[in-house]
């Protein structure tokens, strides 16, 4: 996934009002199980963390923005500080983004 990619992603995301809606529908569902370092498998220094406590850090070269994410059973829902979402699935140790780029938890 590279920023470009991700920058798109946000500012084509859910709006601010259905995100709000499903933050409160989710409870502010956040997984330990799935915390940890997220790594591009064909771009390795691009790369994404998620903590225990609902916030994710991106990092492409060196820039870096950060968030929170909500988890809803496999569905994951990344917003930037910044603003905009984007969404993705996790299916084990991996996690595939809209666009299917793969990231592995290492």
């Amino acid at each position: 996934m590279n920023f470009k990619a991700v920058t798109r992603m946000f500012r084509f995301g859910v709006p601010l009002i259905s995100l709000c809606a499903l933050l409160a529908l989710s409870g502010c569902n956040h997984n330990s199980s799935v915390s940890g370092k997220y790594v591009d498998e064909k771009q390795p220094q691009n790369y994404f963390e998620l903590k225990k406590d609902g916030a994710f850090s991106i990092h492409q070269g060196d820039v870096s923005k950060s968030g929170k994410y909500v988890l809803d059973g496999n569905k994951i829902t990344l917003t930037l500080d910044e603003g905009g979402s984007a969404q993705g699935k996790i299916d084990g140790k991996t996690f595939i983004d809209n666009g299917g780029v793969v990231f592995t938890l290492k």
